[in-house]
């Protein structure tokens, strides 16, 4: 559960082929207070996370599963 202002940001990203690819983007960002929507189809995601969560804390968490991610 998400306390205190909360921001959206959406990323494009790259390389995820399956629900498991999805799963493991949403866990990652799950463990940095945020909640994701991902379109796999489209290779976006919507996070909903703290005002604080920096989006580069984001693209780092999603890359070391070995996705590109970049801000939109």
């Amino acid at each position: 559960m998400l306390f205190g202002k909360k921001k959206k940001v959406n990323f494009k990203i790259e390389g995820m082929h399956c629900e498991k690819c999805v799963a493991k983007v949403v866990e990652a960002i799950k463990k940095l207070g945020g909640k994701a929507d991902i379109d796999l189809k489209l290779g976006r995601a919507t996070v909903t996370c703290p005002e604080k969560l920096d989006a580069a804390a984001i693209v780092a968490a999603v890359e070391a599963l070995g996705f590109k991610c970049t801000v939109l």
